[in-house]
């Protein structure tokens, strides 16, 4: 699943500047939603643009950010793709750039980080209740104030990442796929989740109707 399906999601991103926009909305979008629903929800984005009716609360500041700063973000995350740091280096990188962006917690930027780079992953409330973790653990403080704040957030960036890592980010992958895949008749298989991943991009989904 992760070999096939990620990895279009990773050359999908590096593509091109929308491209990678484009996955970073299909993250945002997933936030409490479910996510038989999402290629429908970036379908109705891609057409209706700032008046889709699901960019609601903090997503419709997450367009309005990728409008006015993909290219400049598109440019750092292939720069840090593209270095020579060891792939910690590059996810501590990446973990800054996109929670930069409007809408994006700890492990919504780590699904970022998975989606475009193949690090890091996202610990959703499967995750956590699966490998039993407390969230808590990764939330960050907003707009702290002094040093000690930054480096208390730092150091919980660092571990959500260690910890993706341990358990490695094609497992973390997989085995949320086949775990959703028992949620709903609609779900062929884990493959079925896996692949959406993708074609939700490329809008050629099918058999997934809310």
């Amino acid at each position: 699943m992760y070999k096939v399906h990620a990895v279009n999601c990773q050359q999908y991103a590096q593509r091109s500047v929308n491209n990678m926009a484009d996955v970073i909305l299909m993250v945002v979008l997933s936030i409490q939603q479910n996510w038989l629903g999402v290629g429908d929800q970036l379908a109705d984005v891609r057409k209706n643009k700032a008046d889709s009716k699901f960019l609601w609360g903090n997503k419709g500041k997450t367009y309005r950010y990728l409008q006015t700063h993909k290219h400049k973000m598109y440019s750092q995350v292939m720069a840090v793709i593209n270095s020579k740091k060891n792939d910690t280096e590059k996810a501590q990188s990446l973990m800054k750039i996109f929670l930069r962006v409007d809408g994006l917690g700890v492990p919504k930027a780590g699904f970022a980080c998975q989606l475009t780079a193949g690090l890091v992953g996202c610990m959703d409330v499967h995750n956590i209740k699966m490998y039993n973790l407390d969230l808590k653990a990764f939330s960050l403080s907003q707009n702290p104030k002094t040093i000690k704040g930054l480096e208390a957030n730092a150091k919980k960036i660092l571990a959500y990442i260690e910890l993706c890592h341990e358990y490695g980010t094609e497992n973390l992958w997989d085995s949320w796929c086949s775990f959703l895949a028992t949620k709903s008749p609609k779900w062929q298989d884990g493959n079925h989740v896996s692949e959406v991943h993708y074609t939700y991009l490329t809008g050629e989904y099918s058999n997934v109707e809310m």
